[in-house]
């Protein structure tokens, strides 16, 4: 008779906790509805001094859950935060990475390379000799240079490939018509050559120097109009 009646008063009182369980939740500021105007409404709350213990220690844990939501927001604001952060400072990483003189100065000679490939199986560079091509080629990859730290830009193979193949050719030839006009002998070409590898033009007279200013501008002017507008 003892455990009956201590299991009935059991089930009353957790059926009571229950009921009261679900009607202490619409006291956390999570159930706030939204009313037809658009104005909030706030939950219903409670006399805490007629409160019997219990339901003080679940009132207790509503409160602190809504204090742990609290917290989660300005967190999840933090991570969001953080994780932009990291993603600059990857993208800076990589960007200073890719233009350290050692890597610029492979990815250069390989543009070179595969441009001077490109023009050697050309019919129409047949008209300039081996140094010229050598000049041309330098000089592209020069303009490809330009091009990459102007912008700042990372290419991928395909498009590096693009440049190399549809906007570089045009230039090289322009360069070429250019350097038969400024260069006088085969010295001045070997020159011409290595001031398009070093960007160094001390060992140029001025006349050359200016002479090929004169040439190269157009040509650089035409590929950087059509490099800007392809957006390649």
């Amino acid at each position: 008779m003892v455990y009956q009646k201590m299991d009935a008063q059991h089930k009353q009182n957790s059926k009571e906790l229950e009921r009261f369980g679900y009607e202490m939740v619409a006291t956390s500021r999570s159930m706030e509805t939204t009313g037809k105007l658009g104005a909030v409404q706030l939950p219903p709350t409670f006399d805490l001094d007629k409160l019997t213990p219990t339901q003080k220690v679940i009132h207790g844990l509503m409160r602190d859950k809504d204090g742990l939501l609290d917290e989660n927001k300005v967190l999840q604001s933090e991570i969001e935060k953080l994780e932009s952060k990291i993603q600059e400072l990857t993208e800076y990483k990589e960007l200073n990475e890719h233009f350290a003189p050692q890597k610029l100065k492979d990815e250069l000679r390989s543009v070179e390379r595969q441009l001077k490939a490109f023009l050697i199986r050309s019919p129409d560079a047949d008209r300039f000799s081996t140094i010229q091509i050598e000049i041309m080629s330098a000089a592209g990859a020069a303009e490809y240079k330009a091009y990459i730290t102007r912008n700042r830009l990372m290419l991928s193979e395909d498009m590096k490939l693009a440049v190399i193949s549809d906007y570089l050719p045009a230039y090289a030839f322009c360069v070429g018509d250019g350097v038969e006009v400024a260069a006088n002998s085969r010295t001045e070409e070997r020159k011409l050559a290595n001031y398009f590898r070093t960007e160094d033009s001390s060992p140029l007279s001025e006349v050359l120097f200016q002479d090929l200013s004169s040439v190269l501008a157009p040509c650089q002017l035409s590929v950087r109009k059509k490099l800007d507008r392809d957006k390649v």
